[in-house]
């Protein structure tokens, strides 16, 4: 089996030395994010700079991790009431990456091509995690239609 990385993951140590190190810990008791992070902890650990081990700037990357799922948790209620909630918030680049609302996202051209964009590799990126499911088949075949007429 060879390990790679998703597009864009922004991990410095290969994928084969992660996926053989995670893999490990699957097989000697389970994988955990916890136990990746305690097997990553001492300095000669294949993933040990992976890690912010500064504990004053983890903790303010942490925090900043927290202010964002707030952020990505506020949902709206479409005036339908029969709709279901949506993110009230869209995380988008203009000028610098930032999170927008949604009424903003939709009304500007280029902000809605990028919120459009990140719908298609979600998708893309839902039927490869899924692809091995043959009761999603009419779900892929949707996909694609879409994706012809999207791009």
């Amino acid at each position: 089996m060879q390990y790679l990385y998703k597009p864009g993951a922004q991990i410095k140590t290969p994928a084969e030395i992660a996926g053989q190190v995670c893999q490990q810990l699957e097989e000697s008791g389970g994988l955990t994010a916890k136990r990746l992070l305690d097997a990553s902890r001492p300095v000669d650990a294949p993933l040990h700079d992976e890690f912010e081990w500064n504990d004053s700037e983890a903790a303010e990357k942490y925090r900043e991790h927290q202010a964002a799922h707030i952020i990505r948790c506020i949902v709206v209620r479409p005036e339908q009431v029969e709709k279901e909630p949506v993110r009230a918030f869209v995380n988008v680049t203009d000028n610098a990456r930032s999170y927008r609302s949604l009424d903003v996202v939709l009304q500007k051209t280029n902000l809605r091509e990028q919120m459009l964009g990140q719908a298609l590799k979600d998708l893309r990126a839902f039927e490869q995690k899924y692809s091995t499911l043959s009761e999603l088949a009419d779900v892929f075949n949707a996909i694609h239609q879409f994706q012809e007429t999207a791009t």
